[in-house]
Parts: C-alpha cells; structure tokens; sequence
C-alpha cells in the first residue's frame, strides 16, 4: 500500500527533538501532504542559549514555509541533551498532545547516535503504540540507517524544503544545511529504485 494511502487519513503527527529536526527529515513528505491532511509539528526543546538566539523565531519561519498553520506547531521545554533524565515528562507530554490530536500517523526519530533522539525513539513507542509509527532519519546522527519506505518527491518538493531549511540562518555555516548536500542526499536515497528524488524513512507500525 502507498505511504500516502495511509498517512492520508490524518491528522499526521512530526515528533522532532530540537528546532529543524522535522525539516531535515521530512519537510519534502510535509509538502506533499500539507494539502490534504491536517499536520502537526512537536519539537521538544527549544534548543537556546546564547549562540543562537534566533532558532525558534527561525524554526517558525520554516514550519511556515511548508505550510504549518502557527496553531498547529507545538512546542516542549526539555533541555537539550538531557532528555534522558525526563523521560517520564516526556512520555507524560507526549500522551497528553496524543489525546488532544488524536493522530492516525506518527512521525518520529529513528533510533540513533543523538542522545536525545534514542529517548524521543523510545518514548514515541510508548505513548503511541497504538498508532501507525514511521521513523525518519538525520543523516548527520546515523550510523548504518536502514530505510524500508521511500516517497518519490518532486523537484518541486525538494525546492521548498531547501528553502525551508535556509531559514535557519543560525546554521548557515553547517554543511548539511547547504543546497548542494541536501540535494545529494535525496538523489542518493532513492538509487536502489531508481527514484531521481526522495526522502527515505522506515515503518515501525502500520494500522490500515
């Protein structure tokens, strides 16, 4: 069954960690979808301190550009790379915005080398086991991604998330933000079948 057959029923949920998370991860799928289907954002934390001052002015601006309504953009205060002394907040946060939305389809970290990404992973599973759940993958926290599921994206597609992530002018310096590197990552991920431009994610639950 085509991931859009089943996501399409909504309202969809974008779990992210830090500010431009999900946009690293899935703002061509958001695109795609944005029309169709109620989307929700939740980052977890806020991500701020001195250096970057701007990141959730910016974080917005991005979500914006893909067409996240304000309203539907929420936002946690867990501290960055600390997550795993609140787990329990964070499994009580995430089934409290479970009960208010009511998500038929749950976006979420895989399980990688970022500290705070292993426990928004796990803590996803808990509070939406009985959900359909699909990771998406950073490719600057990876070690040996294995994705199972890939959505075709249009150059169109690929064009407003590059344009979402040059948002963040915090990060303008960092190699995986410029156009060329996002480029390359989705024409790589889709070689295996013979997809010209993708983002490539994994089906942990499927409710049809």
């Amino acid at each position: 069954m085509p991931v859009l057959d089943f996501v399409k029923k909504g309202p969809i949920l974008f779990i992210g960690c830090h500010p431009d998370d999900v946009e690293l991860g899935c703002a061509g799928l958001i695109n795609k979808l944005q029309n169709s289907v109620p989307i929700y954002v939740l980052t977890l934390s806020k991500n701020q301190d001195q250096k970057n001052p701007n990141l959730m002015k910016e974080h917005f601006e991005s979500l914006k550009s893909l067409g996240v309504r304000k309203s539907n953009i929420i936002i946690g205060n867990f501290t960055t790379r600390e997550f795993s002394y609140s787990r329990q907040e964070i499994l009580d946060f995430l089934i409290k915005i479970r009960n208010k939305i009511k998500p038929s389809c749950v976006f979420t970290h895989s399980f990688d080398l970022h500290q705070d990404h292993k426990v928004c992973h796990y803590e996803t599973l808990s509070a939406f086991k009985t959900q359909t759940i699909i990771e998406y993958f950073i490719s600057r926290s990876m070690y040996l991604p294995k994705p199972t599921m890939f959505v075709s994206l249009t150059k169109k597609d690929l064009d407003v998330k590059i344009n979402a992530l040059s948002k963040y002018k915090t990060y303008k310096s960092k190699n995986y933000f410029s156009k060329d590197v996002i480029t390359s990552l989705s024409k790589s991920q889709g070689i295996s079948f013979e997809i010209s431009l993708c983002e490539a994610f994994n089906p942990i639950s499927i409710k049809i």
